[in-house]
């Protein structure tokens, strides 16, 4: 009965997976017990027709009879197999074909199918403005009149490819009004082509724009491996100058420290050896206390002597106590003259002056990507100044030109400035002072002052350095700071930094910091200054720029 029971529920899924079928040949098809249908169908004597399990299950219970008419039955009828037959081939047909339209997305209808019955369209005909499933597009093929027709794939709202006034297909292009129009549309004197045409070209467009954008992408992956690559560069050169520094300060840190150590081992020498003299002296004066102490216990027993004869025997021993010093000139050398800390002083500055040096070495190795192209400006030069062709070199003459009428012009002063201007950014460039014995170089505001006794200083718009008197050098600030340079620049570097307010000179070949202005007042323009000094023979030579070390310095050309 169990078996039969769960035979029923089994079934009940398959009615609901039937379409649409008339009620009258479904109620053949059911069974009159579980009223779902048939499941290896058995038929009595009596001609009704029950599911096997069913009508086993009824017979269980109400003994040989039919369940419907009550007739008796002799035994239990077998499987009805051209009925089973029957009944399997009916609810294959019933099961939903592939080509069937379902109404999801991307599907379309076939406009030919009935409603209660449509199939998948598989073409579009754009001239029909129709859509086909696979049978009825044979259909469409074999009409004479339908060979040229242009199939694609299956379209949704083929309405929107009809014209609005004719119904026709949109198959033509009006150039001159620029939209899709029908054969009827096309009047006198209308420049058309066909929709194919006009679609070339404009693939052709497409093509175009296609391949400009691709060709950004190209360029924009390069920036992007540029970048990625500049980035490691960086880093790579961040972790080399830390690596650097940190050598640098650790070296500074060592000199500091054997200083200390220096400075410090006298004292704590001093300290032990005071501490041992002091404690050899505190002993001594209190083994003389203690015995003087015995002397005094010794004394008070004879003073408390009643015999006066023993008093005086024994009296005359007092005169050999203590004939010692009374302890008051004992001393502790507390001198700390011992010599003095300046040498070693002397000698921790030098090392720390030593290391420092070596930073200068990477601030140089850092401007040099900053350098500029500077030229000469002949319109600025003094007229005893001679300038070569290509305005890199300028030295003294004892020609003199004619440059009174030039407003632009040093009139007294031996000086020159470059053609190049700064108002922005940082820049670096090298002039070659070889032996000369004098010379000036910096930067000079544009508005400065350039008639008459100038005052080479910040506060009238000049920053420079300057060799005179063969041996000296000076930082032109308001006073001139002397320099004491170890060795004599044969190259100078400048460096500008003008967000930073900041000028700095550098020995080139010894790689070492000469001097830095600080805090300048550069107001919008400023530009290189020279001056190779008037009855000076040697120029003054502004060292060409490395191409590679160019394009990071920002400097104008007038």
């Amino acid at each position: 009965m169990d078996s039969a029971m769960s035979s029923f529920a089994s079934l009940t899924s398959s009615f609901t997976s039937l379409r649409d079928t008339p009620v009258s040949i479904l109620q053949h098809l059911k069974c009159s017990i579980c009223i779902d249908l048939l499941n290896e169908p058995v038929t009595t004597a009596c001609g009704h027709t029950f599911c096997s399990a069913c009508l086993s299950c009824h017979m269980t219970i109400n003994d040989l009879v039919c369940p419907l008419c009550k007739q008796h039955l002799k035994i239990k009828p077998k499987i009805n197999i051209a009925f089973r037959d029957i009944l399997k081939d009916f609810l294959e047909s019933q099961e939903p074909r592939q080509d069937e339209f379902t109404g999801q997305s991307g599907e379309v209808p076939c406009d030919i199918c009935p409603d209660n019955s449509k199939y998948k369209a598989v073409k579009s005909c754009l001239m029909c403005l129709l859509s086909y499933c696979d049978r009825h597009l044979k259909r469409h093929h074999n009409k004479l009149r339908s060979k040229g027709h242009k199939l694609v794939a299956p379209l949704n709202e083929l309405d929107q490819r009809a014209c609005m006034v004719h119904g026709r297909p949109l198959e033509l292009y009006s150039v001159s009004e620029g939209k899709l129009i029908c054969s009827l549309c096309v009047q006198g004197g209308t420049n058309v082509v066909s929709v194919e045409e006009e679609r070339d070209r404009r693939q052709a467009e497409l093509d175009t724009v296609i391949s400009e954008l691709k060709q950004k992408i190209q360029k924009r992956e390069e920036k992007v491996q540029e970048l990625d690559s500049s980035a490691t560069n960086c880093l790579a050169l961040i972790d080399q100058e830390t690596k650097e520094i940190k050598k640098i300060f650790n070296a500074i840190k060592k000199a500091v420290q054997k200083a200390e150590d220096e400075v410090l081992s006298p004292l704590e020498d001093r300290r032990r050896q005071v501490e041992q003299e002091a404690e050899k002296l505190k002993k001594d004066l209190q083994r003389k206390i203690s015995t003087l102490s015995e002397t005094i216990s010794d004394l008070q027993i004879l003073g408390d002597e009643e015999d006066p004869v023993f008093f005086l025997q024994s009296y005359p021993s007092v005169t050999m106590v203590d004939n010692g010093s009374d302890g008051t000139s004992v001393f502790l050398d507390t001198d700390l003259s011992f010599g003095t800390i300046r040498s070693m002083a002397v000698t921790m500055m030098a090392d720390i002056e030593e290391e420092f040096e070596k930073l200068s070495r990477i601030e140089t190795a850092r401007i040099k990507k900053f350098g500029v192209d500077v030229t000469l400006d002949p319109e600025t030069a003094n007229a005893q100044l001679l300038i070569s062709d290509d305005l890199r070199e300028v030295r003294s003459s004892m020609e003199t030109r004619d440059a009174s009428d030039n407003p632009e012009s040093f009139d007294l002063f031996g000086s020159i400035l470059g053609q190049n201007w700064l108002t922005d950014g940082r820049a670096f460039w090298v002039v070659e002072v070889g032996n000369k014995q004098g010379w000036d170089i910096g930067v000079a505001r544009e508005e400065a002052n350039r008639k008459g006794a100038i005052s080479l200083k910040p506060s009238q718009g000049y920053w420079a350095i300057v060799h005179y008197n063969s041996d000296n050098y000076a930082a032109l600030e308001d006073p001139p700071t002397l320099l004491s340079l170890s060795n004599k620049p044969r190259k100078v570097g400048v460096f500008v930094d003008f967000n930073e307010a900041l000028v700095s000179f550098y020995d080139m070949e010894a790689e070492t910091h000469i001097y830095s202005f600080t805090d300048c007042a550069f107001g919008e323009v400023i530009r290189p200054y020279f001056s190779p000094h008037l009855n000076h023979d040697d120029p003054l030579v502004i060292c060409p720029v490395n191409p590679s070390e160019m394009g990071n310095g920002i400097f104008g050309q007038l």
